[in-house]
């Protein structure tokens, strides 16, 4: 039986790749469908309020997020294979780095935000708590390092659409710029983080396809003497 080709292994991996995107895109789309546009007010009883009305639907946001960051893993790890081979060592540890972060960071918000969702009739100085701590989780910063190390990939041509490249730094800097306005505000969750959230999904959803593109083009297209 012919053992497969470098360049049918790399495909493999690639697609392996864009199955985990695919699932992440949409089971983070689905979390954020569920919850909405959130409660009409930050202030504790309007919160509390609003949880116990929505709270089937939080529940099942935060199971989908799950869901959702295991994929990630499917997209990570074999997209840190391909990067070390095509990339070099640097921009495979860094993604990979990004991605352990970027998961880690989303099961922290998620059991944080379970814990609040789950908090039927609790004080109101416990849910301002939970809110509070859930904003500020640096899910945003995590995101920005994930765009940021995947983009040498597209730079370099070693994926599809090189132009992907430049919307991930574009991306990473609107992610950081995020970061510093949650810091530095008093209300992190605004319509300005919705933005935020429409903008990574969208981010997210071209890388995706930028990588079912790349599993099916001919490996000599990707070659190239760069190396980061």
């Amino acid at each position: 039986m012919p053992r497969p080709t470098a360049g049918a292994k790399r495909a493999s991996l690639l697609r392996w790749s864009a199955i985990g995107a695919t699932v992440f895109v949409v089971l983070y789309a689905v979390h954020r469908l569920l919850q909405g546009a959130g409660p009409a007010s930050t202030d504790s009883a309007a919160l509390a309020e609003w949880i116990a009305a929505q709270r089937g639907a939080l529940l099942g946001s935060e199971i989908a997020l799950g869901a959702a960051l295991l994929a990630c893993f499917v997209f990570v790890a074999p997209l840190v294979v391909v990067l070390r081979a095509d990339s070099g060592a640097v921009t495979a540890t860094a993604f990979a780095l990004a991605g352990g972060v970027f998961i880690g960071m989303g099961l922290v918000s998620s059991a944080v935000e379970t814990a609040l969702f789950a908090a039927d009739g609790a004080d109101p100085g416990v849910i301002a708590v939970l809110d509070g701590l859930q904003a500020r989780v640096p899910n945003v910063l995590a995101g920005a390092a994930l765009a940021a190390s995947i983009a040498p990939a597209f730079l370099q041509r070693r994926l599809a659409w090189r132009w992907v490249g430049f919307a991930s730094l574009v991306a990473a800097a609107v992610f950081a710029l995020g970061f510093v306005f949650g810091v530095l505000g008093s209300a992190p969750e605004s319509r300005g983080s919705l933005f935020g959230v429409a903008a990574f999904i969208v981010w997210m959803a071209l890388v995706t396809v930028a990588l079912w593109l790349s599993s099916a083009r001919p490996e000599s297209e990707s070659a190239s003497p760069d190396r980061s």
